[in-house]
C-alpha cells in the first residue's frame, strides 16, 4: 500500500490493517528501501550551499504542503527554480523543453549529485522506474491511495509495478487534487482511461450531511475537467449558513459565534486558503486562552502551541504542577529527577535556587523521586517554604502565577499562552485534544470536524487564478471544495475581508 504524503500513509497504518508495517508507506519510501537506502541529496543541502552559493537552497521545506501552488513562498531565489525543476521532472517533460534558467540549475545539480554519489527525491522514482520492474517484495496486490495527488512519474511507476501483480487498485478523487505544483495533474490520474467494468465508485459519504453535500456538489460541478460520479450524502440534514460578523482580519465575532458549538463539545475547524490569513485568529485564540491545534501538521509548533514535547513550555509547566491532584489526578505526587529538571531549567536562580542548583539537578536520577532533603539542598529556605505552601494549599492560578513570575526572560513570552489556557480553561485543556482545529485547507486534507468555518478569501495571486480560465480556476474550485467537505455537521461561510475572494452561497 502506498500514498503520496506521509500523513496519508500514517492514516493507513492507523487503520490496524493485517498488513506488515513495512508494506505501507509513501512511494518515495518504498523506492528508497528498494534502492538500498542511497544517500539523499536534499539531506546534504549545507554542503551544496557551500559549494554553490549562487544556487543556495533552504534546508527546511516545512509548510510547503500547506499552501496552494500560487501561494508558495520561497526563502532563497534558487528555491523556486528547484521547485520548478522538480515539477517538470514529475510531469516527465523533456529537459530540452525546460526554461533555460531551470536547465542551468539542473546541469550543476546533476553534476554535483554524480560527483558525490547522491540521489535526490525525484531520482528515487526515476531510478525505480528504470531499474525496478516489480514492486518491492513482489506483492500480489498493489494499492495506491489518494492517487489524485500522484504525479505522472509516480503513476507511471505504480502502473509499471501493477502489471506484475494479480490485483492493482488506484484509489482517488480528482475533485480533491490539491498538489498541482508538485506535478500532479487530472490527466495523470484519469488517463489512460479505465474501462467501466474495472471502476468502483464509493458512492456513499460517511462524513458529509445533506445540506453540506448539496452546496459542495453544486460548487464542484463547475469544474471544467472532472469525471461525473454518483456521490450520496450521509443520512443527516446538517447545516450550511453564513456568518456575517467578522472576517479573517477581525475574527473575534467569528470566535463568539463558535462558542455555542464549543459549549456542545463539538469539534470546530477554522480553514483558510493561506496560512497568513490564520494569524489574527491564532492571536485571538491565544489572547482568549482557548486551546487549538492541527493534528495533521504536528511539527508546526505555531499551530500546536500546547505540544507536550519534553522541551515545550507547556510540558515544563505541567512538570512543575506534578504534586497537584487537581491537575494530574491519580498521577500526582513527588517530582522525579527528570520532572524537576524540566521546570528548574526555565526559572531564574536569584532568590529561588541555591548556588549550583541547576548543575546538581542535571545529575539526579531521571525516574527517582525527589526527596525533601534534595529540595532543601537545591532551593533557598524561604523560597522552598513558599513554593511547597502554594503547591499544597494555593489555587491553581496562584501556582501558575508563582512559576510565571520566576521564569527566565526568554520563557516569559512562550509561557503566556499555556498560562492563559490553564487559568481560563483548567488543567483538562492541557491533557485532552483541543476542540478547535486551525489550518489551511491543504493542511487538513483527509481530516474532518463537526463544524467548519471557511474563509472565502484569496491572496492576490489566488485571485488571478480565480479570474483565469480552465485549470487556473479549477485549482481554486478544488481547494474550496476540499474545505467544504471537511464538515461533518455544520458548514459556516465567513464574510470576506476584501474583494479578493470567491463567492460562497448557501443556495
Amino acid at each position: 500500500m502506498t500514498s503520496f504524503t506521509r500523513a496519508a500513509a500514517a492514516e493507513l497504518v492507523g487503520r490496524d490493517l493485517p498488513i506488515p508495517r513495512d508494506n505501507i508507506g509513501t512511494l518515495h519510501a518504498h523506492c528508497y528501501r528498494a534502492l538500498s537506502a542511497p544517500q539523499i541529496a536534499e539531506l546534504k543541502i549545507d554542503e551544496w550551499n557551500k559549494e554553490f552559493p549562487q544556487y543556495a537552497l533552504s534546508a527546511s521545506t516545512q509548510g510547503i504542503l500547506d499552501e496552494g501552488a500560487v501561494d508558495q513562498t520561497y526563502r532563497q531565489p534558487a528555491d523556486e527554480l528547484f521547485a520548478h525543476m522538480s515539477s517538470l521532472r514529475a510531469r516527465m517533460l523533456a529537459p530540452d523543453t525546460w526554461p533555460s534558467s531551470v536547465q542551468a540549475l539542473a546541469a550543476v545539480w546533476n553534476a554535483w549529485k554524480a560527483n558525490n554519489g547522491l540521489l535526490d527525491f525525484t531520482d528515487l522514482l526515476e531510478t525505480a522506474l528504470r531499474d525496478i520492474r516489480i514492486a518491492p517484495g513482489d506483492p500480489s496486490v498493489l494499492i495506491a491511495d489518494e492517487a489524485q495527488d500522484f504525479s505522472k512519474l509516480q503513476l507511471t511507476l505504480i502502473r509499471q509495478w501493477g502489471r506484475h501483480t494479480e490485483y492493482m487498485l488506484v484509489a482517488g478523487d480528482e475533485d480533491q487534487l490539491l498538489y498541482g505544483w508538485c506535478g500532479c495533474t487530472v490527466d495523470a490520474f484519469l488517463k489512460p482511461p479505465v474501462s467501466e467494468g474495472h471502476k468502483r465508485v464509493l458512492r456513499q459519504s460517511y462524513r458529509v450531511p445533506r445540506a453540506v453535500h448539496a452546496v459542495a456538489q453544486r460548487w464542484v460541478e463547475t469544474l471544467t475537467v472532472r469525471e461525473p460520479k454518483e456521490y450520496l450524502p450521509r443520512d443527516s440534514d446538517g447545516e450550511v449558513r453564513l456568518c456575517n460578523s467578522g472576517h479573517w482580519k477581525a475574527p473575534e465575532p467569528i470566535l463568539a459565534d463558535a462558542e455555542k458549538y464549543l459549549a456542545q463539545d463539538k469539534t470546530v475547524m477554522f480553514l483558510a486558503a493561506c496560512s497568513y490569513m490564520l494569524e489574527p485568529l491564532k492571536s485571538a485564540l491565544r489572547k482568549a486562552g482557548m486551546p487549538f491545534h492541527n493534528p495533521y501538521r504536528k511539527k508546526r509548533t505555531d499551530w500546536n502551541p500546547l505540544s507536550r514535547g519534553e522541551t515545550s513550555t507547556a510540558a515544563r509547566m505541567l512538570a512543575f504542577l506534578k504534586p497537584r491532584e487537581d491537575v494530574h489526578g491519580e498521577m500526582a505526587g513527588e517530582w522525579t529527577g527528570d520532572e524537576l529538571r524540566r521546570w528548574v531549567e526555565i526559572v531564574k536562580s536569584e532568590g529561588l535556587l541555591a548556588r549550583g542548583a541547576k548543575a546538581i539537578v542535571k545529575t539526579l536520577a531521571m525516574d527517582a523521586p525527589v526527596t525533601i532533603e534534595t529540595i532543601d539542598q537545591l532551593f533557598e529556605p524561604e523560597a522552598a517554604e513558599q513554593m511547597i505552601s502554594i503547591l499544597s494549599t494555593g489555587t491553581l492560578e496562584q501556582c501558575v502565577r508563582w512559576l510565571e513570575d520566576r521564569l527566565v526572560v526568554a520563557k516569559k513570552k512562550p509561557a503566556e499562552y499555556p498560562v492563559a489556557v490553564l487559568v481560563n480553561q483548567g488543567p483538562r485543556a492541557m491533557f485532552e485534544p483541543p476542540q478547535i482545529i486551525l489550518g489551511t485547507i491543504h493542511s487538513v486534507k483527509g481530516g474532518e470536524a463537526e463544524v467548519v468555518y471557511l474563509f472565502p478569501d484569496l491572496s492576490n495571486a489566488g485571485m488571478v487564478e480565480w479570474c483565469g480560465k480552465g485549470e487556473h480556476r479549477d485549482s481554486i474550485i478544488r481547494q474550496m471544495y476540499v474545505g467544504m467537505t471537511r464538515a461533518r455537521e455544520s458548514l459556516i461561510f465567513c464574510k470576506p475581508a476584501s474583494v479578493w475572494h470567491v463567492p460562497m452561497s448557501v443556495q
